[in-house]
């Protein structure tokens, strides 16, 4: 498969969803002429069951420094998480690997430094239960910076489907946005059901093992009731 090929199957699986599916249409056809930019409404993925991420203090404090760098250079950075999968869909990220070199473009771009990285890490025998987070910022820019774009859900189908530790699981893939306005919104495909599910529990853990909700997909953090679902 070609990209033109992928872009036309997330089109095709978010256009199809028994839910949303019409509202995904009318999105992507008034959207048209923005190619890849096309935004996708994140208020109509399917919420993942029972799905929940948690964050080392440590992971936490650098997704906080790139939403700054973002913000003040006005371009994405691209970052790997790296973490693993408990029960119940569960998954808790206590790795992060960036760029160390300048960004030379206003679109996330994975050097081969990171790549390399990932390579090695996925390629490691300790890999049991490995979760990787292919993730990048989007800085207040146009209206829909809050938004996955047409070509983000696109990338994440391409990687699963020509890796095959991804494609067969043998190491989990999801995707992430961090967002000009704080919040950290995790998607993952599911290559089975061939849909997009996102994640609307996300929370930091101290050194105590406390659990504190973090803002994702418009939810505050300060909500009590998403809170309780710890």
């Amino acid at each position: 498969m070609n990209r033109k090929d992928y872009i036309n199957k997330v089109k095709y699986i978010m256009s199809n969803n028994p839910i949303f599916g019409s509202y995904h249409k009318i999105n992507f056809d008034r959207f048209g002429g923005l190619g890849e930019s096309a935004p996708v409404n994140s208020s109509i993925i399917n919420d993942i069951p029972r799905g929940k991420v948690v964050l080392s203090e440590q992971v936490y404090e650098m997704l906080l420094a790139i939403n700054d760098v973002t913000k003040e250079d006005m371009k994405e950075v691209p970052f790997f998480l790296f973490g693993t999968e408990g029960s119940n869909n569960e998954i808790e990220f206590t790795e992060f690997m960036s760029s160390n070199s300048g960004m030379q473009s206003d679109e996330a771009s994975f050097n081969n430094e990171m790549i390399e990285y990932l390579q090695n890490r996925i390629n490691g025998e300790f890999n049991d239960g490995l979760v990787v987070c292919h993730g990048h910022s989007h800085p207040p820019i146009g209206k829909f910076h809050t938004n996955f774009s047409l070509g983000d859900l696109t990338t994440y189908i391409q990687m699963n489907e020509e890796n095959e530790v991804f494609k067969n699981r043998k190491v989990e893939l999801v995707g992430c946005l961090l967002t000009s306005t704080g919040d950290i919104n995790f998607v993952f495909y599911d290559n089975k059901a061939q849909d997009f599910y996102r994640f609307t529990n996300v929370y930091v853990k101290d050194m105590y093992g406390n659990l504190t909700p973090v803002n994702c997909y418009g939810f505050n953090q300060g909500d009590s009731q998403r809170a309780l679902n710890v």
